[in-house]
């Protein structure tokens, strides 16, 4: 009688833990290939958002290529017109102290025109400064005749210098040195020269024009700020940092070592130097980096305006491309594989509730709460990035209007959004006066009609292109007077509306160099 209870005890126990071997038998396997397969989801998400990243980089670096050759091509055109001017060839010939101040004027003007000009200089054959014009924070100003100095050890007066007439020599760009060191603070600069002659057609040097690069540069640090954990740099082909602070890229010894500001991690400095675009996550966060090849846009620009048509097979130039190199703190993946770490719990609770009622009724109300919750934080994350953003286009609007060439933003029905302070100062009107109105009133009456018409063709079928090929286009300026332009059109795309950006540079400078000649 002791026996039988015992024996149906044991069934009991067994019958009871049956049920549970059979749930995971069959739970454990489709529970792994779920993970496995949330596992890789989860990698293919994290790769995508180190894309996203790289695209959105992409975006500044476009920036930045526009601006820069923009740049470069206006100064291509001033050095090829100061080379041939009348007092350029004057102070070659007589290197009198009246034609040299003469032509310290002329720099003078150019300067003060262009207020990214950091230098203009003429150096003799020798290597010598024979007339220098400099900027500091009060402006440009000529430089004593006994601080002139001697360049010949430089390498890209070497380089200009075995340059025959008429070529163009376009440096890397890198950090600014003066008598042999690296100025402080730090001045990133690109230089454009071409080899000049007397009347005789005796080699007698270089001029060469000094852009400063930090307004550009601060581009990339202003868009930045709407990504708050992002640290942007810009480097060079050789690796050195051409933005940011000193101290933070340069080591201890490394100014009695002589060496250039370089990232500061060996290993990121490798990998950014040996490809054009990747990403690197280390310990002390996310790098990610991009090349950017200005002279492709240089040439893409000078088909823009044929007027300022260079050679290429006449120009020489280093390496000026850049790489845009972006550090995100270690939690910067943080938000997306919280999120795949959701997804596959997710799966795996999926799974368990087809064999509990009572665990799935649980488990999707957690669910359903935990979704609620990610929809919460993306519904303010893209409440945070509308304002970001629109703090972002009022500093590009602020950028624009620092640039010294003429910006005018038109939508499909020829009305114009934005116009930078360049333009308005052009055709004569108060800040902001331009903004609303049509963009046909800025031409001839005689025209305007037809330039509606020929408006709509161009909306069917945008491309970048210069207007009035073959002829000179004149603007309406608010006073009624007519002022000879150049007229750049490229067509962009943003939040699905066909806008165009329209360039506008200013033709009547070339009767005010030939009054000063």
């Amino acid at each position: 009688m002791d026996t039988k209870p015992t024996t149906d005890s044991t069934d009991s126990s067994h019958s009871g833990r049956f049920p549970l071997f059979l749930f995971l038998g069959f739970f454990l396997p489709i529970a792994l290939i779920v993970i496995l397969a949330g596992l890789y989801y989860a990698s293919q998400r994290t790769e995508d958002r180190i894309k996203e990243i790289l695209d959105a980089d992409s975006a500044r670096l476009n920036l930045v290529s526009g601006f820069l050759g923009a740049e470069v091509l206006s100064s291509l055109k001033h050095l090829r017109s100061l080379s041939t001017e009348t007092i350029t060839m004057r102070a070659l010939d007589s290197g009198s102290p009246g034609d040299l101040q003469s032509l310290e004027s002329s720099f003078l003007t150019l300067a003060r025109r262009n207020s990214h000009y950091q230098q203009v200089r003429w150096i003799a054959e020798s290597g010598i400064e024979m007339s220098s014009v400099i900027r500091d924070e009060d402006g440009p100003y000529t430089v004593a005749a006994e601080d002139l100095q001697n360049k010949s050890d430089r390498y890209y007066f070497k380089e200009a210098n075995a340059l025959l007439p008429g070529e163009l020599y376009i440096s890397r760009v890198e950090l600014n040195e003066e008598r042999g060191q690296i100025e402080k603070p730090i001045e990133p600069v690109l230089r454009v020269a071409t080899p000049v002659a007397d009347s005789a057609k005796k080699h007698r040097g270089i001029i060469v024009i000094n852009i400063e690069m930090k307004h550009l540069f601060n581009l990339v640090r202003i868009s930045g700020e709407a990504q708050q954990d992002a640290d942007f740099l810009l480097v060079n082909q050789q690796g050195v940092v051409l933005n940011g602070d000193i101290e933070s890229f340069q080591a201890a010894d490394a100014e009695e070592q002589g060496v250039d500001f370089m990232l500061p991690d060996p290993q990121v400095q490798e990998q950014v130097l040996a490809s054009n675009s990747g990403s690197l996550e280390l310990a002390d966060g996310l790098w990610s980096w991009k090349k950017l090849s200005p002279f492709s846009t240089l040439k893409r620009l000078s088909r823009v305006f044929p007027q300022h048509q260079v050679s290429f097979d006449q120009m020489i130039s280093d390496d000026f491309s850049l790489k845009l190199v972006a550090h995100r703190p270690p939690g910067s993946l943080k938000g997306v594989r919280s999120e795949n770490r959701f997804l596959i719990s997710l799966g795996v609770i999926i799974i368990l509730s087809v064999y509990g009622v009572s665990l799935i009724f649980y488990l999707s109300g957690r669910a359903r709460v935990r979704q609620a919750e990610v929809e919460a934080a993306h519904a303010m994350a893209r409440e945070s990035s509308m304002g970001r953003m629109k703090e972002l286009e009022e500093r590009f609007h602020r950028l624009v209007d620092a640039s010294s060439i003429g910006q005018l933003v038109v939508d499909g029905d020829g009305r114009i959004e934005i116009s930078n302070l360049a333009a308005e100062h052009i055709l004569g009107y108060e800040r902001g006066e331009l903004e609303g109105s049509m963009v046909d009133a800025l031409l001839p009456d005689d025209i305007q009609e037809k330039h509606v018409h020929l408006r709509a063709q161009f909306m069917q079928a945008p491309e970048a292109r210069m207007m009035g090929i073959g002829r000179e286009l004149q603007a309406v300026r608010k006073d009624g007077s007519l002022i000879p332009v150049e007229v750049g059109l490229t067509p962009y795309t943003d939040h699905d509306r066909q806008l165009v950006l329209v360039s506008l540079i200013d033709l009547s400078h070339r009767d005010a160099v030939g009054r000063i000649a």
